[in-house]
């Protein structure tokens, strides 16, 4: 493996304050076959919590921010404001060693990971291949740990939620060429009839960071992207492996998610060191819905405890 080169590159000029009066610092990492991995800073101190897609979660998640605590949010490969690699190698295990490579260019020994949606999922499989490096890990909204339990459930219901009329008709006039100067207006539109299906509240999708600023976002370049990665997952399941890593386990879940409870409550069953904290009613962007929930939970179980209504979940054959 070539040498990891690390370019800081500071989007401000040196090290900005931001309204809170926290440091804010950005820039780049550059990994072993040269994709740069965006990440934004927030705050100092000796507490380090990593975020991936800050695209979407360093606006919503900045509640998180406190003295002694430094945010660590960074775009993965193929997302936000991060660059591109070679589609043929997109894979989880790419994913994870960028991760481990940020890590070690921004020096940070340990660290508490908190993972939404799909990344619930991959910083749980980080944790399984580095558990000396991750101290505490929230899984939000994540899909289950196992693809079979997926199939049970239904998979991601999300789909049903949808105005499959409307987005056929919209994929027609982006086919006839309606879009062709315009990825991120194609982007814009999509979004406006598929965000509604993340949440029980659907007026709550207004308030979700624009993606498609980032050209990363647009259909025509996340879709190849999620095409050559998807398939690297095979007929997975981390149940067996996830049982021998004993750090302390948060994972929140929307009660009306289109991702299945009973993925949520599967990362919990019969794990002594892991609770489920199940909000109500709240969809995939719980810490929208149910922000005087979710931000005390996450404080309390980062700062040693169990919030007051996680449980433990009983172990159930499947």
């Amino acid at each position: 493996m070539q040498r990891l080169k690390t370019l800081v590159l500071l989007v401000t000029a040196g090290l900005a304050a931001c309204s809170s009066g926290r440091t804010v610092r950005e820039g780049y990492v550059t990994t072993d076959d040269s994709v740069r991995l965006y990440y934004r800073i927030v705050g100092d101190g000796p507490e380090t919590v990593v975020i991936p897609v800050g695209l979407y979660l360093e606006d919503l998640l900045a509640p998180l921010a406190r003295p002694g605590r430094r945010l660590v949010f960074y775009d993965p490969r193929h997302r936000g404001r991060s660059g591109r690699g070679d589609l043929a190698h997109a894979s989880l295990d790419r994913q994870l060693t960028d991760l481990e490579q940020l890590r070690t260019a921004l020096g940070i020994e340990r660290m508490a990971v908190i993972g939404w949606s799909g990344y619930g999922m991959e910083m749980a499989v980080y944790s399984i291949r580095h558990p000396t490096r991750v101290t505490r890990l929230v899984q939000v909204a994540p899909v289950p740990p196992a693809a079979r339990i997926f199939r049970a459930a239904g998979g991601d219901q999300r789909a049903t939620r949808m105005d499959t009329a409307a987005l056929g008709a919209l994929d027609r006039r982006f086919r006839a060429g309606e879009f062709a100067n315009d990825g991120g207006g194609f982007c814009r539109a999509r979004n406006r009839l598929t965000g509604p299906s993340n949440f029980a509240d659907t007026t709550l999708a207004a308030r979700v960071p624009d993606p498609c600023r980032w050209e990363n976002e647009w259909p025509a370049n996340l879709g190849p992207y999620f095409a050559a990665f998807l398939p690297s997952l095979g007929d997975y399941d981390w149940r067996d492996e996830i049982a021998s890593v004993a750090i302390p386990r948060l994972v929140i879940h929307g009660n009306e998610d289109g991702i299945p409870l009973a993925g949520a409550r599967a990362w919990v069953a019969g794990f002594p060191t892991a609770r489920l904290l199940v909000l109500s009613p709240a969809g995939h962007f719980p810490f929208l819905k149910r922000p005087d929930e979710f931000f005390p939970a996450v404080d309390r179980f980062l700062a040693g405890d169990w919030p007051p209504n996680a449980k433990a979940v009983p172990l159930t054959p499947f």
